[in-house]
């Protein structure tokens, strides 16, 4: 057990107004609504204490991991109870190789202060610690904040801050980070609409919007957002691959059309593991990133291409204009017979007329805080 009375790193605000906090004991307490958060046995900053659980596995094994995590280290919980019922997420939810989008940002390890949102497992966090001063991990489920806390802890991460919080109720004092990463979270934004007193959810986009207001108010001006995410329109959707929610083509469709389909075939997602009826998942298109992202008040939009994808960014191509895709395209292995030649000719034509950049599957999305409007 470490030691339970909260500090307050100049960061941290009352979830809901964003005033700065006092302590009272082991609890933070904001001058206009009171007791909002404390400080974890485990050392994780909690500001929502919710049953909710999303995750890549089922809450019964998340929850061994996290049992072994705390009894023989995070390594041998990994190996033991992950992999045998997981290979494919044994690489996914550790490496630091997830993190190697942070070479679009400007960090400096001795004034960077960071927000991670949405950090699940960790490593994205733990990618940025060496090359920041601060990094905020925010993450809502109990389980993998448990992990993550663990990790870094055992790890010896000392400028890992674990959060437990909403992503709609940040507790980020505003124009304080420089910057906040949400990799594979936005999609996600329009899940859960936060107003309890509404009997029916608002609109996905309006709850995406909301949250990236909220984030534009957390950044200092000029401060930066990378958005890690899946194009609507791309090649691996065009070929069937499932949406968020399980279903193939729903992205590809008008999103009435995509709602009522997803109704009709309810099926579990394998991220809250539950029967979904609701598309709200919504990702956007190469243009509709920069009209969704200037509209929330963010300025020097950059698109990046990311393969095999966001999660694994190999290779980061820019595509704010066509030449780095045709010099990708040219270095192509030498295409083999006229099946290959076609192929690559396709390619380059594709390149050049800026086709494969609106056909990405991934996208790697920088944007800074712009100055605030009249």
């Amino acid at each position: 057990m470490r030691d339970q009375s909260p500090i307050t790193p100049s960061e941290l605000a009352c979830p809901r107004c964003g005033r700065p906090l006092a302590v009272e004991g082991a609890v933070w307490v904001c001058g206009e609504h009171g007791e909002v958060g404390s400080m974890s046995a485990d050392g994780i900053a909690t500001f929502d204490r919710s049953d909710a659980y999303w995750g890549e596995v089922d809450r019964d094994l998340m929850r061994k991991i996290l049992a072994k995590t705390r009894e023989a280290g995070w390594r041998e919980a990994l190996e033991s109870e992950l992999r045998p019922h997981h290979p494919e997420l044994f690489e996914y939810v550790h490496h630091l190789s997830r993190g190697d989008w942070m070479v679009l940002l400007p960090l400096d390890r001795r004034s960077t202060v960071a927000v991670d949102i949405g950090a699940g497992w960790g490593p994205n966090s733990l990618a940025l610690a060496p090359h920041v001063a601060r990094v905020y991990s925010v993450e809502k489920t109990a389980e993998r904040i448990g992990f993550l806390a663990a990790r870094a802890h055992q790890d010896e991460v000392t400028n890992l801050i674990p959060v437990r919080a909403d992503l709609h109720a940040l507790p980020i004092a505003p124009s304080s980070v420089d910057v906040i990463v949400v990799n594979g979270v936005l999609e996600w934004a329009g899940l859960v609409d936060p107003d309890a007193d509404r009997v029916r959810r608002r609109n996905p986009k309006i709850l995406q919007e909301l949250f990236l207001r909220q984030l534009w108010r957390l950044l200092k001006p000029g401060g930066h957002l990378y958005v890690g995410i899946e194009n609507r329109f791309g090649r691996m959707f065009l070929q069937g691959t499932p949406d968020h929610q399980g279903l193939a083509y729903t992205s590809l469709m008008p999103r009435a059309l995509a709602r009522t389909y997803t109704a009709l075939r309810s099926i579990t997602s394998s991220r809250t593991h539950r029967v979904e009826r609701d598309y709200r998942t919504y990702t956007y298109s190469y243009g509709g990133y920069d009209r969704l992202l200037r509209s929330c008040g963010f300025a020097n939009v950059r698109r990046y291409g990311v393969m095999p994808g966001y999660n694994i960014p190999t290779r980061i191509v820019p595509l704010e204009t066509n030449g780095p895709s045709v010099y990708f395209s040219r270095r192509e292995r030498s295409p083999q017979g006229l099946r290959g030649r076609l192929r690559r000719a396709v390619h380059l034509a594709m390149a050049a007329t800026g086709l494969q950049a609106r056909l990405s599957s991934c996208f790697a999305i920088v944007a800074e805080r712009g100055p605030e409007e009249e």
